[in-house]
């Protein structure tokens, strides 16, 4: 018995060590390029940096150490706005970059993060293809080549639809790994509902219990509290002269609630067009509430003025934070939601001549 007591202790001293550090990492790291002194370990907590922490660097190595349950994204900060962003798990994890290019670390131990490298690669190859066809619209913009814009609009179209199919794809194709909620909540903004649903179902059980999975939850809850069909949700902020004004206030008239912001292209591209719908449809009880995500105040109130934009127009000037935004989910601009007579929302993102088919349609004597 006695010989059996030195290999039981050992084993027993095993498993606990297992059982206590089974959700232990280490990261080591490798910066060349510029001097930095120290690092931080973050994560991103509600849109915001926190500094999880600090490791002083010494001949440009440094050393971080924790625990983490559930596989995140963890960023190493420099202290300057730029930081190198990678899949932490429960493993030893070792990274090398450079400082004038953090965006391409190189990565080792996380299995994780290979899948997160797989996706940033699709990611790069798209964006490429998108800068080109940007390129060439913004050029046919200046030559004043309308039929090449219209030609190069539907090949955006196309090109766009690719994208979602892709990233869809792509997540489908590790259901198992939790960097396909990051995934699909990170390009939830191009994707209705159904479609979020239909990618939320397709991840394996485990991953659901990540904090991704479970922002896209919340996401896919609030997507159906503004639906077509549910009332419009009420909201107020202050209009250009600082005055309250509630969405509530506009009951018994159709209203296209148009969120926008004077730094947004496509929105300042798009303003032409709901400017032709009001001047239409706005003696037949139709109206439009602009919603501004603009930071600056003096910027909104010149592209008001240069695009002739005569409605009601409020702002908190917040930005991507704008409350009323977020009440309704816009995650990207250009958006709107119409709203009809009696407070229901009957459409949501209909622009050019979509728009004036649904006013004429909602406009329409009965």
């Amino acid at each position: 018995m006695k010989k059996l007591i030195l290999p039981l202790m050992i084993l027993l001293s095993i498993a606990a060590c297992k059982s206590t550090d089974k959700n232990a990492f280490k990261i080591k790291g490798q910066i060349e390029g510029e001097q930095v002194s120290e690092v931080y370990l973050q994560k991103n907590n509600d849109g915001k940096f926190e500094i999880i922490d600090t490791a002083s660097v010494d001949n440009g190595q440094f050393t971080f150490t924790g625990k983490i349950e559930i596989p995140e994204i963890y960023y190493i900060g420099l202290g300057d706005n730029r930081f190198v962003s990678f899949f932490a798990e429960p493993a030893d994890i070792n990274i090398r970059f450079h400082t004038d290019s953090v965006q391409s670390p190189k990565v080792n131990g996380s299995l994780s993060d290979v899948t997160f490298r797989e996706y940033l690669s699709l990611l790069d190859k798209q964006r490429t293809a998108e800068i080109g066809y940007y390129s060439e619209y913004n050029e046919a913009s200046r030559t004043n080549d309308t039929a090449r814009m219209e030609e190069l609009g539907k090949e955006i179209e196309v090109f766009e639809q690719r994208q979602k199919d892709e990233i869809i794809q792509f997540a489908k194709d590790h259901p198992d790994s939790y960097v396909a909620p990051y995934v699909i909540m990170r390009h939830s903004y191009m994707m209705d509902i159904d479609e979020l649903i239909a990618a939320r179902a397709a991840f394996h059980s485990k991953v659901t219990k990540g904090s991704f999975a479970k922002d896209l939850d919340e996401r896919i809850t609030l997507l159906t509290n503004v639906q077509e069909g549910k009332p419009a949700p009420d909201f107020t902020m202050n209009d250009t002269q600082g005055n309250p004004v509630s969405l509530s206030q506009f009951k018994g008239q159709v209203v296209l609630v148009d969120f926008w912001a004077a730094w947004c292209g496509p929105c300042r591209r798009e303003n032409p067009n709901v400017v032709a719908a009001y001047k239409q449809f706005k003696d037949q009880g139709f109206t439009v509430l602009g919603v501004s995500l603009d930071k600056e105040k003096d910027a909104w109130l010149k592209a008001i003025s240069d695009d002739n934009l005569t409605w009601t127009h409020v702002s908190d000037l917040q930005y991507w934070n704008n409350s009323a935004a977020k009440l309704y989910g816009v995650m990207s601009i250009p958006s709107n939601v119409l709203i009809d007579k009696d407070g229901i929302i009957i459409g949501k993102n209909l622009t050019g001549k979509k728009l004036i088919d649904k006013l004429s349609e909602a406009l329409a004597p009965v």
